[in-house]
């Protein structure tokens, strides 16, 4: 993730939530957390607690990892899938091996459990002028090789969206006409002088701007909109904005309760399962996890809510 968002927008305890309008449950899942060796026995630990502690759809950022089809393991665990291919913009070719193995996993199913999104790119867009050629040609093949209900589409930052000087991304229009499904990552902790109890407030603005007057400038949008990473750390500090254990709790508490009567059933994916202490690429990056990189448990929460 990329710590570069827009601050566009007008300004505990363990809670057991009573709403029940949908059911997300929906976490961003990267296997290397720390300085354990991943393997096969380590990803399938990480989707056995991720499925045991009520996570129901798993979003991982690559679709292979040390010969593993994540997709697949993830289906394994009774949960569902959303596939990010990663999109390199100067090496387009990079991403072959991870669209096969997001075609593969796409026709695999196990009762209900499959793969739900596959998106093409992760925040790639935000240091260029023009959507690659490649990001359209990727998008039709997958769509074409796909069951039809598996949707397909990308993922970007807030500011992508939200600026309207990002409408000068060429082909940027067009890119989201293609998609059945959109990504947006929004991390309230980038605005600065946010404090964790008032965060939420910068989720819900900025997902009624993606739902209102954004919708005018790319048609059909509000329909595939998806939150696809939100969440607030437990350590760092940048631009009068500082992570804890106790404001990562009061906001994934807040979050829950905001989302199930915002975001429908597979559209939020809560960024992340674990700490990545080997983080070095920004203050927030390694505090991130809802659990601890060793798999212990982090934060008090019934995430059969979130």
């Amino acid at each position: 993730m990329k710590t570069f968002f827009l601050a566009l927008v007008l300004a505990v305890a363990t809670l057991y939530l009573s709403v029940d309008v949908v059911q997300a449950k929906g976490v961003c899942y990267d296997p290397i957390h720390g300085s354990a060796k991943v393997n096969l026995n380590s990803i399938k630990a990480d989707l056995r607690l991720l499925r045991d502690s009520g996570f129901k759809t798993v979003r991982v950022y690559t679709a292979t990892l040390v010969n593993e089809n994540l997709g697949k393991r993830i289906i394994d665990h009774k949960m569902n899938a959303a596939i990010t291919v990663p999109f390199v913009n100067d090496r387009p070719g990079d991403s072959e091996s991870h669209i096969k193995a997001a075609i593969e996993a796409a026709k695999y199913r196990v009762g209900d459990n499959r793969v739900t999104h596959i998106y093409v790119g992760n925040e790639n867009l935000a240091s260029v002028n023009a959507v690659p050629q490649k990001m359209f040609d990727y998008i039709a093949r997958i769509k074409a090789a796909v069951p039809s209900d598996v949707l397909v589409g990308t993922v970007q930052r807030n500011i992508e969206y939200l600026d309207p000087a990002r409408n000068g991304i060429s082909r940027w229009k067009e890119l989201l006409a293609q998609c059945t499904i959109a990504g947006v990552n929004i991390h309230p902790v980038f605005t600065p002088n946010t404090p964790a109890n008032k965060a939420i407030n910068i989720v819900s603005a900025q997902w009624s701007q993606l739902k209102g007057n954004v919708n005018n400038r790319f048609p059909g949008l509000s329909g595939k909109i998806a939150i696809t990473e939100v969440g607030w750390p437990s350590g760092g500090s940048l631009n009068g904005n500082t992570g804890s254990k106790s404001g990562a709790l009061t906001f994934l508490t807040a979050y829950a309760k905001w989302r199930q009567n915002n975001v429908g059933d597979r559209r939020s994916f809560y960024f992340q399962a674990f700490d990545q202490p080997q983080r070095t690429d920004g203050p927030f990056e390694k505090y991130y996890g809802v659990f601890n990189s060793d798999r212990s448990t982090k934060l008090s929460f019934n995430f059969n809510n979130l």
